[in-house]
């Protein structure tokens, strides 16, 4: 799943970068010690984390649904859904909604995707496609909301190719992972410093969300907090901050996100996981 990069909530309610999930924003290159991305769907409810007090906030409801296919050999697709309703008692509530598609490279190379949010009254959408230019170069080619060329400059990660990062880093018993990242759905020109910190690895079962038990049961699993900065902002406090349990395979269990203002908490409520590919080797 792509790490999210974006807030559930309206124009006005908190400042940051915005939700294209986990990923869950989505959460690429997966390396050979590495296990492979299991294709699947999954939703989470999203609720106010009751026990992080917000002046901002009285209520919040929302859902992210998620879906990756593909394999190690084609790339892989994703689509992320996410509705949000927020009331801060002050008028009517926040609506917000938006749908994510993308593809990336299995090996990190490209990527592209396609964003369409609504934010109220307003809708905007964001189209463009990323090709690496050696190690430290991204050219990314904007379609919508205008034509525009970018080259991002740094050794910058793509949203699944973080992911397979932080499982790497994991497997070989690393603590902590700090790289760019990129992943455009909510500005095609914004890339994040993160820093990730992974918490000791653990099979217990009983901390496996109940709709996910028959798929990943006796998986390991890390408690994983990414801290995400705007770029060259690490000196400061991070735009939001994204702990979830990460599976081997991928799969994201519950989360909790944390804007510093107020936090929101999300649930597996659904999971399914889908016929991998046939025929890839690697």
């Amino acid at each position: 799943m792509r790490l999210p990069a974006r807030h559930p909530f309206g124009r006005g309610v908190a400042t940051g970068a915005a939700l294209a999930v986990l990923g869950l924003s989505g959460l690429a290159a997966v390396p050979a010690a590495a296990a492979s991305f299991l294709p699947h769907r999954a939703s989470y409810r999203l609720t106010l984390d009751a026990s992080k007090p917000s002046g901002q906030l009285e209520d919040m409801s929302g859902r992210i649904e998620y879906e990756i296919t593909g394999d190690a050999c084609t790339g892989y697709d994703t689509v992320t859904r996410q509705e949000s309703v927020a009331s801060t008692g002050d008028g009517s509530p926040l609506r917000q909604a938006m749908t994510s598609k993308a593809w990336e490279d299995a090996e990190g190379k490209s990527y592209r995707f396609s964003s369409t949010s609504q934010d109220g009254d307003d809708t905007s959408k964001i189209e463009a496609s990323v090709v690496r230019q050696g190690r430290d170069a991204l050219k990314v080619t904007v379609v919508q909301p205008k034509d525009r060329t970018l080259e991002l400059k740094g050794d910058i990660l793509l949203p699944t190719e973080h992911v397979s990062q932080v499982l790497k880093a994991a497997a070989a018993g690393e603590r902590v992972l700090q790289a760019k990242v990129y992943d455009g759905a909510s500005d095609p020109a914004k890339v994040y410093d993160t820093l990730t910190v992974i918490g000791a690895p653990s099979t217990d079962e009983t901390r496996v969300a109940g709709p996910a038990k028959p798929s990943l049961s006796g998986h390991t699993f890390y408690p994983v907090t990414v801290s995400y900065y705007d770029e060259g902002g690490f000196g400061g406090p991070p735009a939001y901050v994204m702990a979830i349990s990460l599976y081997d395979n991928g799969v994201v269990g519950n989360l909790k996100i944390d804007y510093g203002k107020f936090a929101v908490l999300g649930a597996m409520s659904t999971f399914e996981a889908l016929k991998p590919s046939e025929g890839c080797g690697k």
